[in-house]
């Protein structure tokens, strides 16, 4: 009997080889009980049938699947692929510039995304230092409508790993607007020389279709003269699966209120 890592691994090689009209033609063959051979003839190329023939020799080896089952999964893997073609991905860079590739420096791409959020803002940081210009967005964000939750480092909860109030750093209006969350010190993991592990993240998602991924801290430097690499994500389900998660360590208690 085919093992289920098999057809599954089928489903997905045969949506990437095929295109869209024999994938729907397909899917429609299999739900209306065609036979293997109609199933076959339904698509026009060679190249295609040969890939039909190979999910479906596979397929018999899978007593408990259903055409019907089939078919679904089919098609739920063809949405999912489609979702991840809308995806955008972009470089986002700090430090030296160069003629070769065009780059959209930290501190313009993390204002652009906290200015255009529109329900719901997560920033994530270790650090935070001097950064007015973000500071006033933020609170700019709060005061439209936005939903902003601002995940940072602790003095107290990490035991000195900072030397000073992240959430303060931000400024008081911040603070009266914006909820700030940390990694408690009890849900922690220790280190094998008894410290605690860090929260060390650096990102940014907004409305669960903007991402950012740095390694610049929230900090003068590090958004506007360190050398700092990220990545921004526009479209697709990358923003929104990171934003289900933040939000499930918050329900959770895993990052908790300040």
């Amino acid at each position: 009997m085919t093992s289920r890592a098999t057809i599954v691994t089928a489903v997905g090689r045969i949506v990437e080889v095929l295109a869209p009209g024999p994938l729907t033609e397909l899917i429609g063959g299999l739900r209306a009980g065609a036979n293997n051979t109609s199933l076959v003839d339904r698509v026009a190329t060679s190249h295609y049938r040969d890939a039909v023939e190979q999910l479906l020799a596979v397929w018999k080896g899978c007593d408990d699947i259903s055409a019907q089952e089939l078919a679904l999964a089919l098609e739920c893997v063809a949405d999912r692929q489609e979702l991840a073609s809308d995806q955008d991905l972009s470089i986002v860079w700090t430090g030296p510039a160069t003629d070769v590739v065009p780059l959209r420096r930290t501190d313009q791409v993390l204002l652009e995304i906290v200015r255009s959020a529109q329900d719901r803002l997560i920033v994530v940081s270790f650090a935070v230092y001097k950064v007015p210009e973000l500071a006033k967005a933020l609170v700019d964000a709060c005061e439209r409508g936005v939903r902003v939750a601002v995940v940072l480092e602790s003095f107290s909860e990490s035991a000195g790993k900072v030397d000073f109030d992240m959430a303060a750093a931000l400024g008081t209006e911040v603070a009266r607007h914006a909820t700030f969350y940390t990694w408690p010190a009890d849900r922690r993991p220790e280190t094998p020389v008894g410290t605690r592990a860090s929260l060390h993240a650096k990102c940014a998602v907004s409305d669960a279709r903007q991402l950012l991924v740095s390694s610049a801290n929230l900090t003068e430097f590090a958004l506007t003269l360190n050398i700092e690499l990220g990545l921004l994500v526009k479209g697709g389900n990358t923003p929104l699966r990171v934003q289900q998660h933040f939000e499930q360590l918050i329900i959770s208690g895993d990052l908790r209120v300040v």
